[in-house]
């Protein structure tokens, strides 16, 4: 009888303590909803919603790009359960939606070492002006280059990269000010603890334009916001989503 007491008195602080937290979650899922409901996220896309083999939706085309490939949305090489978008050339974000101050942060994966990939922002005119970030054909070079007829390289760095591995790259403009910071996107640190940026510099050539693809892919999971906390806010609101939903499963 005595025993019997104790497991009801043990069930029964287990299920308040559930009830508790529970409620704990519930206040931060409407604090961090709220937050993100303020957060300034511009643009934003996973592929997801996208058909396998065709464009995807979001973006727009552009002829007049430095490489005029058609992508497509593919299986992600080391995750068949994922899609991406890969094999592009010019395609702009939000079909053509115009930034001059931004967060850019998105997935890039490398499927050659003797191949560059690149990605062009503050793009005025694919032809005339631009900026592009580039990992070079080599493996490790990272470059930011202004085309303004002819093109400058205006920053550079050394930072090895392995084939058919995603790597999360985050990109800030603020004014003439562009900041990249990178990592394995397994890694979990987040960009803001990262204390030096792979590249940094100044330049104020051009003052808004395009974000726009350039050369190859794939890339994923791609976010564009006025802050870095706005992205946090969404990211820290999807963690939250999910504990919720194994929590009512039971998971």
């Amino acid at each position: 009888m005595y025993k019997s007491q104790i497991n009801n008195e043990v069930i029964q602080m287990c299920l308040t303590l559930r009830s508790l937290f529970l409620i704990a979650l519930i206040l931060m899922l409407g604090v961090t909803f709220q937050s993100v409901g303020l957060a300034a996220i511009l643009f934003q896309d996973d592929f997801e919603d996208d058909t396998m083999g065709k464009e995807p939706k979001k973006w727009k085309f552009d002829p007049d790009a430095e490489v005029n490939n058609i992508g497509k949305i593919d299986k992600d090489p080391v995750d068949p359960t994922n899609q991406v978008f890969t094999g592009y050339g010019g395609y702009l974000a939000d079909k053509g939606a115009i930034y001059k101050d931004f967060v850019l942060e998105y997935d890039w994966m490398f499927m050659k070492d003797d191949q560059n990939n690149s990605l062009g922002f503050r793009v005025v005119d694919q032809k005339k002006a631009h900026y592009q970030l580039s990992r070079r054909s080599g493996a490790q070079d990272w470059k930011i280059y202004q085309f303004n007829g002819a093109w400058n390289e205006i920053v550079s760095k050394a930072w090895p990269t392995d084939v058919e591995t995603w790597y999360s790259v985050q990109l800030i403009c603020e004014g003439p000010l562009f900041t990249v910071k990178a990592k394995k996107k397994d890694d979990p640190t987040l960009f803001k603890d990262i204390g030096k940026p792979l590249l940094k510099i100044k330049d104020d050539t051009h003052e808004k334009g395009f974000i726009s693809t350039s050369y190859w892919g794939p890339i994923d999971n791609v976010i564009i916001a006025e802050h870095e906390n706005d992205i946090l806010a969404v990211q820290t609101s999807n963690k939250l989503s999910t504990i919720w939903g194994k929590l009512k499963t039971g998971q």
